[in-house]
Order: C-alpha cells, then structure tokens, then sequence
C-alpha cells in the first residue's frame, strides 16, 4: 500500500478515566502481517470496569469490537488469512496460538496467549499497552496492526459498520444462552440484565427455538426494556416495579424456567432466590457471580446444572452475523450512538449509564 498515511491516530488510557489521542508511524510490516483501516469499534460492556481500573491496565489502548477493512498484508498473510484487500471483516480480540487444542475447536478464549484468566502472557486487543512497537493494538484509532493470528469474520459488503460491531457482545449473548446452558426449543427462558449481553441473549434464545423468553431489569434500563419485545422477548420485568418473584408468576402461572441467564449476579431485587424458587428440575443456570455462598443444597434438590462463563467462541460470533445479517431484527435501534475519535471518554461513560440518557450501543468512528 503506497498512500497510506505516515502516523495514524489512536485513543489510548493514559490514566484512570482519562483518554488521550496519540499517533504513532504507520508500521513496517513483515510477509505475515498486514493493517485493517476501522470503520468503527464499539464499545464494550467490560470497557468501563478496564477505564476505571488503575494500574492494572495503565496505559492501554482500548476498544475490542472492531469492523473495517483490509488494507495491507504481506504475500504471506494474504495466503494465510483468505482474505482479499478490501474485503470487510469482524475481528475478534483474542491473538491465539492456533495451535492448541483450544484453538483447534475455535475456543481462542481459553487459549494460554489469550486468556487472562489463566494464560501466560496473554495479549488481546483492547488491553495491551501501546508503548512497544506495532503501537496500533486497540480499536479506538484509525487503522489497526494485523498480526499472522488475528481471528477473523468476512462480511458483507454492504452490512453498515455499526450494526457488524454488534456481533462481539450478540456473540457473547448467544454463546452463554445457547452453547453455555442449552436454551433451545420448547424452553423457557430467563434473562436478568438487558446490557448489550443481555440483548444479545435474548436474540440467542429465540434464534434457538426457546418458547417463551423474559427479560428483567431496571427502572434505567427503560429503553432497553422498551425495545427486547422487538428483538424476541416475549415479556419484560423491572424488578423496581414489582419483584422478580411476581413478575415470574405473572407471566409463567404454574410453569417454571428452563434456563436462566444472569448477567448481573444480582440487579436489585432479582436475586438468585427468587429464580431459583422458579427453576424446574433439571434447569441450566448461567451465573455471572455470586456474592454469597453457592447453594449446593438447591442445587441438588432440583438436578440443576450450574455454569459460568467469559467471551464466546467463533461458532458464537458466527451465529450472531447470521442474525445480524437476517435482518429479522431491528438491531439499528440498538445502535444508539455514535462517537468521534476525540470522544471515546465519553462513549465509554456512556456505555455506564453516565452524561448521556439512553445509550444502549454505542460505537467510536474514527472518522467522524
């Protein structure tokens, strides 16, 4: 590529909640390598916890749920990757080994070089810091380094950006919902928390088959509450209006729940007592925390099966473009908001609930 641009602009965290715009030389790269220039990254649900975390990630360059296109790569890449210039893809955050036998089953989160739960070194883009050479490791800039192992999506040509940023957190949805703890046909389904996840979830089960789905949340969910009916649930709780144990016997009667997905660990008065009352025998949970003791003894009284979980799988991200590009769903309105590059502090308060009213996705454009 001959015209491209000598620096390249990127937001990184310099300190906490504090976001400056750095540029940094348009790399050199090597025959495995390439660039991809970013039409937008969205931002995260994890994203405000890193932005307000101290020294754990200090500086890091920000921002996982990156779309764009490719724009250089080595004879190498273009062998590796099977992916033309020009061509729009979604990325994913993890830089595995894709050797492993993790790699080999398109689990990259549990990869030793991508998980930070348990890796060695573990590096992933949106929490690596910018200081040492290729620089452009975050979503929040214009252009971004491609190493051999980058983890891709291709889509279409003509899907708009912001609505390709939501495969990440769909993915994430889907994966917990569907892969975690088997909603399927027939079932009924619980979901506490209608964050981007939690949506996703929602979207998830229904495109799984689940027979009727709740979504619970809180009184500043109201806009998320207001458009889960458009994206699959068959009934909404805020948990501030009436308990969670209520608005359950409301809607279900005499039936109970097959799956519970709870993003939150314990939004107000959606407590795990009060869904666990509801939860057939043999019912799958998916819990995100719990700050109590774990309750074996409901547990094994009802043959409950008990999972957790981080990020998703390709399988994940690949079943949610499909339901991004099926267009069944109105997903432009989750895309509520769309920042400069010099605005990324606050797309990520926004993202918290903070200085803007209503954000449910919002999306950095770098050339905005």
């Amino acid at each position: 590529m001959s015209d491209h641009p000598a620096q390249v602009r990127i937001a990184v965290k310099t300190g906490v909640q504090e976001t400056s715009l750095r540029s940094y030389p348009w790399p050199d790269l090597r025959p495995d390598e390439g660039m991809l220039k970013i039409e937008a990254c969205g931002v995260g649900g994890a994203e405000p916890e890193v932005y307000r975390a101290g020294d754990k990630w200090l500086p890091v360059a920000m921002g996982h749920q990156i779309v764009g296109s490719v724009v250089a790569m080595g004879a190498d890449a273009a062998r590796l990757w099977k992916v033309a210039p020009g061509e729009r893809v979604v990325i994913q955050e993890y830089l595995p080994c894709k050797a492993c036998r993790w790699c080999l089953q398109g689990e990259y989160r549990f990869c030793p070089d991508a998980d930070f739960f348990g890796g060695t070194n573990p590096r992933r883009y949106g929490l690596i810091d910018p200081g040492a050479a290729p620089h452009l490791v975050g979503g929040f800039a214009e252009y971004i380094h491609l190493p051999w192992n980058t983890v891709f999506h291709k889509i279409p040509q003509d899907l708009p950006a912001e609505l390709a940023t939501l495969a990440i957190p769909i993915g994430n949805g889907v994966q917990w919902v569907a892969r975690d703890v088997n909603a399927g046909p027939g079932k009924t389904v619980l979901i506490i928390g209608p964050g981007q996840q939690g949506l996703g979830a929602v979207l998830g089960a229904k495109d799984a088959g689940a027979e009727t789905v709740i979504l619970a949340g809180m009184t500043r969910d109201a806009a998320r509450l207001a458009l889960a009916p458009e994206l699959g649930a068959d009934a909404v709780i805020n948990v501030e209006e009436e308990t969670l144990d209520a608005g359950l016997r409301r809607i279900l009667g005499a039936r109970g729940l097959d799956v519970v997905v709870d993003t939150t660990g314990d939004p107000g008065g959606a407590n795990m007592d009060q869904y666990l009352a509801h939860a057939n025998y043999g019912a799958w949970l998916w819990v995100n925390c719990m700050d109590r003791g774990v309750p074996v003894r409901e547990i094994k009284r009802k043959f409950l099966t008990v999972r957790s979980g981080r990020g998703r799988s390709w399988w994940a991200v690949d079943t949610a473009l499909r339901i991004i590009t099926s267009r069944r769903f109105p997903l432009e309105k989750m895309c509520t908001h769309r920042f400069g590059l010099d605005e990324v502090d606050l797309a990520i308060k926004a993202t918290a609930g903070r200085e803007v009213e209503g954000a449910i996705h919002v999306v950095v454009d770098p050339w905005k």
